[in-house]
């Protein structure tokens, strides 16, 4: 493991912290979600999909729950006290199930709730506070990085996901582990960028497993970027100052 005197401080800077005190403040209390997730069934009908979709569910840290989930506005329902424009996300075992709903854990605590769409494979978080998936994971010598829920699933909850869609500070986390494993090319060079800010000697950090062919439709995506970039820059000197990541 790296030797970093706080992890989190290499992202919890004073922006991060202020706009989460921000939203902490419009979120829906932890308990209220964990109560309206122990009042709903489904476990039975969701490890049965999950074995239908290639994922043990005896593998899993946690019970995954089946059930129909129905998002609405605050504003539109008359038990929120106070609403403030969030989305509120109510569950039911008696309609037609078309999510699997299960706790998602940091630092040892309950933190959020994930939503898996099983028609589109979307996924959301009940309270939007959740930036990682497996994050008490990102620890010791090394960790895998799935670029996508389901594979984070069917590897029985191993390894971490990355899911906050508006930042990518957060991901100066994985500084804290000497090896980074990951499938997905492009993925991991984002996030050897934003995490270590595209260093040359952290790119070694990396392991990438992803296949032949995908590497190589990769880089020539790549490449063909560059020229047509090269291409514009020189017809029309400093009109479009392309850059190509």
């Amino acid at each position: 493991m790296s030797e970093v005197s706080s992890i989190s401080e290499l992202w919890e800077d004073s922006h991060f912290l202020h706009w989460e005190a921000v939203e902490e403040k419009t979120r829906e209390p932890i308990e209220d979600s964990k109560a309206r997730f122990d009042a709903v069934g489904g476990i039975d009908e969701g490890r049965a999909w999950l074995l239908e979709n290639d994922i043990d569910p005896d593998k899993l840290p946690f019970q995954p729950k089946l059930v129909r989930v129905a998002a609405s506005r605050d504003f539109d329902l008359q038990h929120i006290e106070n609403p403030c424009g969030r989305t509120v996300f109510e569950f039911d075992d008696e309609g037609i199930a078309n999510a699997i709903v299960f706790p998602i854990i940091d630092h040892g605590q309950t933190i959020d709730f994930g939503i898996l769409f099983i028609e589109d494979f979307e996924f959301c978080t009940v309270r939007q506070k959740a930036i990682w998936l497996g994050g008490d994971n990102i620890d010791g010598d090394e960790v895998r990085l799935h670029s996508c829920v389901s594979d984070w699933l069917e590897a029985g909850a191993e390894g971490c996901v990355y899911i906050d869609e508006q930042r990518r500070t957060p991901l100066k986390r994985l500084q804290s582990v000497d090896k980074i494993l990951c499938n997905d090319i492009a993925w991991a060079l984002e996030v050897w960028d934003w995490a270590f800010e595209a260093d040359e000697a952290a790119l070694e950090r990396f392991e990438i497993d992803d296949t032949r062919d995908n590497i190589e439709a990769y880089f020539k995506a790549q490449a063909e970027r560059r020229v047509i970039s090269d291409t514009l820059n020189k017809k029309h000197a400093g009109r479009f100052n392309l850059v190509v990541a």
